[in-house]
């Protein structure tokens, strides 16, 4: 830990004191703000002044007399601020309605990291999605350098991702702030959201407000869909890959009266026939999979203060993997080829709606989703059935408790209702989860420079019992360049034993659980610092973070102490997860932008008595992600490099043709360059450029009915170089 120390103490800025005013300006754009340069800022009744930088700070001296601090810039209505304090300001200026064809161009970096919220959260904007195919949610990822992806298996496609190094299972899953994703959608629901549907993603790490739920352990993942009253009138998105994968994406916005009410409407397909085994093993590199949802979005807002939302999705998808000559329709049989079939059939729907009164003061807000999801499956000779009916539901007060929201509560109530049904083994599995619960959570903002946020919930779980949830976030901008955040808090979620790990059935050792839901509980503890300078004018980014995961209950994997079934069991003993990480992002020259990453995973878990590393876990990732956009933008080119470092392979006793005990490190290179037109853009890419592929992911592929075939040590990239082509074409509201 010394290096680590000593890096973090040469980056440390050093404190400096003055009598002038400091702070940022920036410039609304629709619901975000931007950093504005070049405004020009004096006090009133002077001549003397300054203008704001490339990041939209500024300094200026102040005189005893001088009170009135006056903001003015083209384009955006002047502001006049009474400066009664030394602390930072913080400006935002709105467009000047009145003056038309007034644009302020700057170049989107498609990720951020707040400097405002308490809690430390990643932005990943519709820009950072348009660097690489990001066909899905699992594919959004690919240039983050917090969130990784891999393969649950080497047949079913199934994706997963790892947030501080935990199981996406561990982080609260979001679509619009409600909770989803779950269940039965844990294995496959990453690629239930397209890509193109999304406007933004926002990745939050530790402990993650009460307000939200329980569940969020690691953190959480919001998507956030586009909204029907936006300015995009007609999005279409056409896809297709090397290996035979084509898709279709498109949504259209319809104001049925004007901008109170509008409705959305969004069509996804994909197909995948081919039947691709470049590394000759017998079985299919990824499953053949055809999918076809439709959704429609409805928004109101009478811009008197209520707004009401409603939105509907329907879902169809099969997957056929296995060997090569596996058929649709296939029955399962140890004198057919050895195939993995599953059908899945999901409808969702959501319904939100707040209202805001008291001179703004106040605000109540219900938010609420449904999910009915059924799946008939096979895997080898080895059925599994499900259904989940599944309801959630959250109201919520915000209440300013003084004149100038220095004091802020949010309280309120939800109530979770999950039914189960499974059938596997010969068995029927019935479980049906009520979870009432209160909560209340107090911000303490006393200026722009600290905020305090304490939350604590309760929760009365019918299968479970009651449990207290208590979550602290503590923020600080404490220097000029420097800001510190600190959290603490508990998480609940309950692990789905089989629905969760379903993918294990890709293997010849059928699973062994004592409890189909198990209560996991586990404490974070999180410390992190951003430092923002302008180096050679341009704004650069320094972050630094650790979070700490220790779990009191837990469901174990166990894959290692019997050679006759992986063991699906509760901790017996220490399980916990440490994550360092470092990151900058900058700008070295005009237009292009840099982002370096570097994070250490400390992951263990006590199997079969023994404290070990994680299997399968990496334990460290490098990341390099260059973006370059020319004068106009006109092309657009991007390049990512991930560096994965090694880590450990499960056995079991007496296993039969054991192989490496770890894993190398591996790197992944992806690249696409964009060419910009007025209402349409085309795309050309390649995932895994080098072409770097797990040698032989799939034990026993010559003998997959046999107590040796075993499909799930994945550890790198089942597929190797895929080359894209995309269309996009849009056209907006003038």
């Amino acid at each position: 830990m010394k290096q680590y120390l000593l890096f973090i103490l040469m980056i440390l800025p050093g404190l400096s004191f003055s009598d002038e005013i400091k702070g940022k300006v920036y410039a609304k754009e629709g619901s975000d703000t931007q950093p504005l340069p070049g405004v020009n800022i004096y006090w009133e009744g002077s001549t003397k002044g300054t203008t704001s930088a490339a990041d939209g700070s500024f300094s200026i001296s102040q005189k005893n007399e001088q009170h009135m601090l006056v903001f003015s810039f083209v384009g955006f209505e002047k502001k006049v601020v009474h400066v009664h304090e030394m602390a930072a300001l913080e400006v935002v200026l709105e467009p000047n309605l009145e003056i038309e064809e007034v644009k302020v161009v700057k170049k989107n970096r498609g990720t951020y990291l707040s400097t405002i919220n308490p809690i430390q959260v990643e932005n990943i904007s519709g820009a950072e999605l348009h660097k690489a195919a990001c066909c899905n949610l699992a594919e959004s990822f690919e240039t983050n350098p917090s969130v990784d992806m891999s393969y649950s298996d080497a047949i079913t496609g199934a994706r997963q991702i790892k947030l501080l190094g935990l199981d996406g299972t561990y982080s609260l899953m979001q679509i619009e702030n409600m909770p989803n994703l779950r269940g039965l959608a844990t294995t496959f629901g990453l690629t239930y959201i397209p890509g193109p549907w999304m406007e933004s993603i926002q990745v939050s790490k530790g402990a993650a407000s009460v307000v939200n739920g329980y569940d969020a352990i690691a953190g959480q993942i919001n998507a956030e869909l586009k909204k029907p009253d936006s300015d995009e009138k007609l999005f279409l998105n056409l896809f297709g890959n090397i290996d035979g994968r084509l898709e279709f994406n498109g949504n259209g916005n319809i104001k049925v009266k004007g901008d109170t009410l509008t409705t959305g409407i969004f069509v996804h397909g994909h197909d995948l026939s081919k039947r691709n085994d470049h590394n000759h093993d017998g079985f299919l590199d990824e499953p053949m999979s055809k999918m076809f949802q439709v959704g429609n979005r409805w928004k109101y807002n009478n811009q008197k203060g209520y707004m009401a939302q409603a939105y509907l999705n329907i879902l169809t998808e099969e997957r056929l993997g296995g060997q090569k000559d596996v058929e649709w329709n296939m029955e399962p049989s140890i004198s057919n080829p050895y195939g993995v079939n599953i059908k899945n059939d999901r409808i969702d729907a959501f319904f939100k709606s707040g209202y805001t009164f008291n001179r703004g003061k106040s605000a109540v807000a219900w938010l609420s989703n449904f999910s009915r999801h059924e799946t008939e499956s096979f895997y080898g000779l080895t059925h599994y059935d499900a259904d989940e009916t599944r309801f959630y539901a959250n109201a919520v007060l915000t209440q300013d408790l003084d004149e100038y929201a220095l004091h802020v509560l949010n309280a309120g109530a939800s109530f979770v209702y999950d039914d189960f049904n499974e059938a596997i083994y010969d068995q029927n599995i019935k479980r049906t989860e009520k979870v009432p619960g209160l909560f209340a959570e107090y911000t303490f903002k006393p200026n722009p420079n600290l905020t305090l946020m304490a939350g604590l919930r309760t929760d009365f779980h019918n299968l479970f019992g009651t449990f207290v949830t208590p979550r602290m976030h503590f923020r600080y901008h404490f220097a000029e360049h420097f800001t510190v955040r600190t959290s603490a808090g508990k998480g609940y979620r309950t692990a789905n034993v089989l629905s969760e790990n379903v993918y294990l059935l890709s293997g010849s050792r059928p699973l062994q659980w004592t409890e189909d839901a198990l209560q996991e509980e586990a404490w974070n503890y999180g410390f992190a610092f951003i430092q923002n300078y302008t180096l050679l004018g341009r704004e650069l980014t320094l972050n630094a973070e650790f979070f700490r995961t220790n779990f009191d209950t837990q469901l174990i994997v166990d894959r290692e102490t019997s050679a006759d079934f992986v063991k699906l069991m509760p901790l017996n003993g220490t399980s916990f997860a440490n994550s360092l990480q470092f990151d900058l992002r900058w700008q070295p020259i005009e237009r292009l932008d840099m982002l370096l990453a570097y994070r250490i995973n400390n992951i263990k878990q006590t199997i079969g008595g023994n404290l070990v590393d994680k299997p399968l876990s990496n334990d460290y990732k490098g990341l390099i992600n260059l973006n370059y956009t020319t004068r106009l933008k006109k092309w657009m080119f991007d390049y990512t490099a991930q560096f994965n470092g090694g880590g450990r392979i499960p056995t079991y006793p007496g296993e039969a043709n054991t192989g490496a005990l770890t894993f190398d490190p591996y790197i992944v290179m992806n690249a696409q360059v964009t060419k910009y037109f007025r209402y349409w853009s085309v795309y050309l890419g390649s995932e895994n450029l080098t072409d770097f592929t797990q040698h032989h992911p799939i034990q026993g592929a010559d003998d997959p009915f046999g107590p040796n075939f075993d499909a799930t040590k994945v550890w790198g990239p089942v597929m190797g170089r895929k080359i894209y082509l995309g269309l996009r074409f849009n056209l907006n509201y003038e």
